[in-house]
């Protein structure tokens, strides 16, 4: 197969300081210009030596720097550039995902980060004075701890399709648990929290079409699915399809049947959630496969974070022989590729961020054609 590594124009290259892991634009309108990036930087600390009769043991100790970053993106005349206005300093950052609905009518995000912390943040923007640069605020609405001595590794909001009130998210952690928690009354309450995998519980999603079903991946190479009506001391199904760890999963916002996953193992699948003994479709990318996410217009393209080869974006719709096409292949400054979002401004046409995570970069490039190029 033959890839296409042609029609796809870089707009912008961005240090972002610390490495980079989450980039996620805001689905709401009149926000569709904000761009949230999310980051870590692991401090090693001070060797400590600990002597135990004959053995030494040396330890270092390890700090999570991180922060928030929030982009503006600016449209002029045909192109497109993003312009930071606002860091908000604290522990490493894992994930970020906005709430599919305005909370106060202000765009919310929720965030995990590496002290095992639950977040939510509310985002204010006002013209600076005389027309001027817009201001951003950031303010903290909520929080919760997930657990003594873990990583927030991932989160979901239940509302996407199906609203809910009290607004319901899922958080998954480094000791393999999956919490799930509500807003109520500016409070961020916790619901349940069980043990969903042996190691990393690495992603959490949920069926965005029936908000009682939960899906979660982890490092156990277990895909699993809950029903969070029921006892959640057995999952409703779990798969061993992928061979290695599972990262990422989400649930397709536009068709309500299908839902992607990826693992280290390599492969993206497409599923049919009414069965999941087999995949539709299964792709091999090349690389790890850290972040997916539907196109948010329509439910035919899927974009990838491949970590080690890049960002692929994969025709979901002309399955051949059991294949989906890979349109697209993006590997400018790309060293660990983490996080990847689609805008949501349809005027865009196809624009896209990306963030790497070694060279800590932020990528602002978009699809100018779709390609026929099939494996």
């Amino acid at each position: 197969m033959e890839t296409s590594h042609r029609m796809v124009e870089t707009y912008q290259v961005l240090d972002t300081g610390f490495y980079a892991d989450s980039v996620e634009w805001c689905p709401h309108d009149g926000y569709h210009d904000i761009l949230l990036c999310g980051t870590y930087q692991l401090d090693e600390g001070q060797e400590k030596k600990d002597v135990n009769s004959d053995d030494t043991t040396e330890t270092k100790t390890q700090t999570r720097h991180g922060n928030v970053q929030v982009y503006k993106l600016i449209m002029d005349d045909g192109s497109y550039s993003l312009v930071k206005t606002a860091v908000i300093d604290m522990p490493g950052v894992l994930d970020i995902k906005w709430s599919p609905d305005l909370v106060g009518d202000r765009p919310v995000f929720g965030l995990v980060n590496s002290v095992g912390a639950a977040e939510l943040y509310v985002i204010d923007q006002r013209e600076g004075v005389g027309g001027g640069s817009t201001n951003t605020e950031v303010t903290k609405l909520a929080g919760v701890n997930l657990g003594e001595n873990v990583l927030g590794l991932s989160l979901d909001w239940a509302n996407r399709i199906t609203k809910s009130n009290p607004p319901q998210l899922s958080t998954s952690s480094s000791d393999g648990h999956a919490q799930i928690h509500q807003l109520a009354s500016g409070e961020l309450t916790p619901v349940s929290s069980w043990k969903a995998h042996d190691y990393e519980a690495w992603i959490t999603a949920y069926n965005y079409w029936d908000k009682n079903v939960l899906y979660t991946g982890g490092d156990d190479c277990r895909l699993k699915g809950w029903d969070l009506r029921q006892n959640s001391s057995s999952p409703i199904f779990s798969s061993k399809r992928h061979e290695m760890g599972v990262c990422s999963i989400q649930s397709c916002p536009i068709r309500d049947s299908l839902l992607c996953t990826g693992s280290y193992d390599e492969h993206l699948l497409v599923w049919d959630s009414r069965q999941m003994k087999q995949p539709l479709a299964d792709t091999r990318l090349d690389g790890g496969i850290w972040r997916v996410k539907w196109h948010p217009q329509h439910g035919h393209k899927i974009l990838t974070s491949t970590m080690y080869n890049g960002y692929h974006v994969v025709d979901a719709e002309h399955v051949l022989g059991g294949k989906m096409p890979i349109l697209h292949h993006y590997e400018k400054d790309v060293s660990l590729g983490y996080g990847a979002d689609w805008c949501y401004d349809a005027s865009t046409d196809n624009l896209i961020a990306t963030c790497s995570f070694y060279n800590h970069s932020l990528q602002l490039w978009r699809l100018t054609t779709q390609s026929e190029d099939v494996r």
